[in-house]
C-alpha cells in the first residue's frame, strides 16, 4: 500500500508540471521577441548602441581566439580535405586533355608530314623568317574620332611605317609614324583601318573596318559566304599588308552583319611586339607595256648619262 501511495504520488507531481512540447511552446515566443528586439538594436546606428557592441565584440575576441586555436587543426584538415578533392578533379581533366593534346599531335606530324611533301613537290617558296622587337606602350593617344597608342621603340631599333604590331593575344594595329625613339600605331579597330582578313575553316574572303568601336566590322564578304558566330577570323596576307596568319579575334553578332570580337584586350596594352615585315611587293613599272614609251629605270640611266660632266682635264682618245 505504501508503494502505491507513492507511485500516485509522483505521477501527481508530473501531471502538475509542463512537459516537454509545452516548455517549448511557452519559450518560443520569448525567443522570437528576443531575436526581434537584437534585430531593431542591430539597425539602430546609435553611438551608444555601437560602443556597446564594440566593448562586447572586444570582450568577447580572446574568447573567440581560445575557441579557434583547437579548431584550427580541423580546419586545416578540410582545407587539406577541399584541396585533395579538387586536385583529384583537376589531374582528371588533365588527363582528358594530355589525351585529347597526344592525339591531335599525332594527327599534326601527319599533317606537317604532308605539307613538307607538298612543298618539295610543287617547289613552293618557304616564307621568310620575321623578326620583331618588343616595346612598351608610353601614351594612349585613342578618343572619340581616333584610336592609337604610342610605344618606345622608333627608327633607332629600326621600325619603318607599316610594319605589324601584336601582343600574346593578336594582331594589335600597324606602325604609321616614326620617331628616332617612338612609333605612333593605328589600332585595328579605329575608322581608317582596313585589313585582308579570312573567316573560317572555308577561309571566306573580307576586309574587316575598324568603327573606333570594340568590335570591327566584315565587309566585302561573297554573296553565297557561310560566317557563323565562334568563326576564328586571321590576316589573309592580301595585299602584302600583313603576313598571313595573324590571328585577330572571332565572328560575333549577327551573322548577316557580323562584327569581329578582338583577341587582344585594346584597352589595356602595355607590351607589344613589332614585327620586321616588309611588303613584299615588285616595284613593276605602269608603262613597262607601251610602245616607244620609256620606263622609270629607262629615264632614270637617260638622266644619268645626260647630266653634265664636271669639268676637268679631257680623258685621253
Amino acid at each position: 500500500m505504501g508503494r502505491l501511495r507513492h507511485d500516485k504520488l509522483n505521477l501527481t507531481r508530473r501531471g502538475s508540471e509542463p512537459s516537454g512540447p509545452a516548455r517549448i511552446r511557452v519559450a518560443l515566443p520569448a525567443l522570437v521577441l528576443i531575436c526581434l528586439g537584437l534585430l531593431l538594436l542591430s539597425r539602430v546606428n546609435h553611438s551608444m548602441l555601437a560602443n556597446a557592441r564594440w566593448r562586447i565584440a572586444e570582450w568577447m575576441s580572446p574568447v573567440l581566439q581560445a575557441a579557434m586555436v583547437p579548431l584550427e587543426p580541423v580546419r586545416h584538415v578540410g582545407r587539406q580535405i577541399a584541396a585533395q578533392v579538387d586536385m583529384t578533379e583537376e589531374l582528371r581533366r588533365l588527363k582528358t586533355e594530355n589525351q585529347k593534346l597526344a592525339n591531335w599531335e599525332w594527327r599534326a606530324r601527319q599533317l606537317e608530314r604532308k605539307l613538307l611533301d607538298l612543298e618539295a613537290l610543287t617547289k613552293t617558296v618557304q616564307e621568310p623568317k620575321i623578326d620583331f622587337v618588343t616595346s612598351r606602350v608610353i601614351a594612349d593617344s585613342s578618343g572619340a574620332f581616333v584610336r592609337s597608342v604610342m610605344i618606345d621603340a622608333g627608327e633607332t631599333q629600326k621600325v619603318h611605317a607599316g610594319y605589324p604590331v601584336i601582343n600574346a593575344d593578336g594582331l594589335v594595329g600597324r606602325v604609321i609614324e616614326t620617331g628616332l625613339s617612338s612609333s605612333r600605331v593605328l589600332l585595328v579597330n579605329d575608322l581608317n583601318s582596313r585589313i585582308p582578313v579570312v573567316v573560317g575553316k572555308t577561309s571566306v574572303r573580307a576586309v574587316m573596318a575598324g568603327d573606333n568601336g570594340a568590335q570591327p566590322k566584315l565587309l566585302f564578304m561573297p554573296p553565297d559566304a557561310k560566317i557563323m558566330p565562334g568563326d576564328d577570323v586571321a590576316t589573309s596576307g592580301t595585299g602584302g599588308l600583313f603576313p598571313r596568319g595573324l590571328r585577330i579575334g572571332v565572328v560575333t553578332g549577327d551573322p548577316a552583319a557580323p562584327r569581329v570580337k578582338l583577341r587582344a584586350d585594346l584597352d589595356v596594352l602595355e607590351y607589344l611586339s613589332v614585327l620586321f615585315y616588309d611588303t613584299p611587293a615588285l616595284d613593276v613599272p605602269a608603262d613597262a607595256s607601251v610602245p616607244g614609251v620609256k620606263t622609270s629605270t629607262a629615264r632614270e640611266k637617260d638622266a644619268r648619262f645626260a647630266s653634265p660632266r664636271p669639268a676637268g682635264p679631257e680623258a685621253p682618245r
